[in-house]
């Protein structure tokens, strides 16, 4: 991207990716940090320390999908725009699914994962940041 380039890009568009990075980022930590699970003594007692080794990589590897979806956003890429869409929304859907297998009634997680996808999707579809895609 020249440097002209990037002036024009939205600053809507910007606040998606960052947000995308972080997440992305953040993801992949708690990936390592599910992996370091595994050295429990009750995962070790109870004959789950490859299920949870499985689902810390498969957290890592989730977290590196979101953070190359927010490269192709800033890019201007219409598939990253819709691949982020479907992944937001697929978290979203996946957070209301656990909270009716749960069935606890802690709506922390849903509640978090709606503020995240409305202030990822809304810049990228709306006003300028659907303009700044569709000059691609």
């Amino acid at each position: 991207m020249t440097t002209g380039e990037s002036r024009k890009r939205p600053g809507v568009v910007t606040f998606s990716v960052v947000l995308m990075y972080i997440g992305g980022i953040a993801q992949i930590l708690l990936g390592i940090l599910t992996i370091f699970l595994r050295y429990t003594p009750e995962a070790q007692s109870g004959g789950i320390a490859l299920p949870i080794t499985l689902l810390g990589a498969g957290m890592i590897l989730f977290g590196l999908l979101v953070i190359g979806l927010a490269s192709g956003v800033a890019r201007g890429s219409e598939a990253a725009r819709r691949g982020a869409t479907a992944v937001m929304l697929l978290g979203l859907a996946f957070a209301v699914l656990d909270l009716i297998i749960a069935g606890d009634n802690d709506w922390s997680a849903v509640i978090s994962q709606s503020v995240a996808t409305v202030a990822v999707l809304v810049p990228l579809w709306i006003g300028r940041g659907r303009r700044y895609f569709e000059t691609r």
